[in-house]
């Protein structure tokens, strides 16, 4: 009889174990834990101090947080000089390589001054970030670089193999982030979208995207996929203006599907937001800019990643909100970092109106905080 109650507890109990030892191993391998909450912060710095990430949160200045929330880009001659500028005075945190920046220069050397530039003024490293998404679509376009865009895969090795080439490239030049692969699921010729997005069904977008992402992630670097939760087939190009969408609250969950079994299955290391109205969802904003789509991420997908905006100075944006409310609105709606590619004068802008935001408590400096912990993490992931 004891034998029997024995076999019984043991039958019972093995599933229930195997089951935690799964879990375990999954958020091991997965992205490491990198979002405590506003709230989890103050408790955090309270019974954890000697955290290294947070002790080096506490030495930080208000001005130098501030600058780690921004990826910014300059699109002129003078660009790299005004990099510098704005990487130097306003602390700025993470950089996207433009056309002027590396146009008959060597990447490595670039990179290399930039991270020189963060060493010499006592700034954490900065993410150096591109978008090479291949053929086009591409800022790097040496001879030898693979050029394969995503219309062109047609299988998972494929698509695995030319994200591990493309990131070793990139991780051997000292890019540390490709904005790709593009996740919006577009089967209409005319969208300004359908030369950069993978063909076929939906299950095979969630294949090949998140084939792509694991072969980034291998080589070693950051990618971003984009752009949440997706444009539709109608979208007018969100460079001009601002597309509006009418999929409601009931459509979402088949719209986002590519986004969210990716996301789900691989962890990106960041998440690009997209320019787009869902009036229906919410009508004030459209997404990067709200924090009901925000919650869509963090709360129903789990996502503990990086979050940033598409481009801040994209006319969607520009053409339709002044630059200090739309910089202040995307961070209250959770957004981890603005992308901005645009004239120093208007990242100044952006960036004096996020700090007096903060100084003035219309966005807490917790809220800064855990954004800023979340990318300090990061960089300590990828860069080495």
């Amino acid at each position: 009889m004891k034998k029997y109650i024995l076999l019984v507890i043991i039958a019972t109990t093995l599933p229930s174990l195997f089951f935690l030892f799964l879990k375990f191993e999954y958020f091991e391998t997965a992205l490491p834990t990198i979002e405590p909450t506003s709230a989890t912060i103050s408790s955090y710095k309270k019974s954890n101090m000697n955290d290294l990430i947070l002790s080096q949160i506490q030495t930080m200045t208000l001005e130098q947080k501030v600058g780690q929330l921004f990826l910014i880009g300059v699109f002129t001659d003078s660009s790299t000089a005004a990099l510098d500028k704005l990487v130097t005075n306003k602390n700025i945190g993470s950089i996207i390589l433009m056309n002027p920046n590396i146009k008959n220069k060597k990447i490595t050397d670039v990179t290399t001054h930039f991270q020189a530039i963060a060493s010499a003024t006592h700034q954490p490293p900065i993410l150096i970030s591109i978008d090479q998404e291949g053929s086009l679509y591409s800022r790097i376009q040496d001879t030898d670089s693979n050029q394969i865009t995503e219309p062109d895969i047609t299988n998972t090795q494929q698509a695995y193999n030319v994200a591990f080439e493309r990131g070793k490239e990139l991780y051997g030049k000292g890019v540390n982030i490709n904005f790709a692969p593009v996740l919006d699921y577009i089967i209409n010729p005319s969208s300004f979208l359908y030369g950069r997005v993978f063909r076929g069904s939906k299950e095979d977008a969630i294949a090949y995207g998140e084939s792509m992402v694991q072969g980034y992630q291998d080589a070693g670097i950051i990618s971003s996929v984009k752009h949440f939760p997706g444009h539709d087939d109608e979208s007018v190009n969100s460079h001009i203006n601002l597309p509006t969408s009418n999929i409601d609250e009931q459509a979402l969950g088949e719209h986002t599907l590519v986004f969210r079994e990716v996301i789900k299955n691989t962890r990106p290391l960041m998440v690009m937001t997209s320019h787009v109205l869902f009036p229906k969802i919410d009508p004030a904003y459209p997404v990067t800019l709200s924090s009901i789509f925000t919650k869509i991420l963090r709360n129903d997908y789990g996502y503990n990643g990086v979050i940033i905006t598409d481009d801040m100075n994209m006319e969607a944006i520009a053409k339709t909100f002044e630059v200090e409310m739309a910089a202040v609105q995307a961070v209250q709606a959770g957004n981890d970092m603005l992308l901005y590619v645009a004239t120093p004068h208007t990242i100044n802008r952006a960036y004096i109106a996020v700090l007096t935001a903060v100084k003035n408590g219309q966005i807490s400096e917790e809220r800064v905080d855990e954004s800023v912990y979340r990318i300090l993490a990061l960089k300590e992931k990828v860069i080495k």
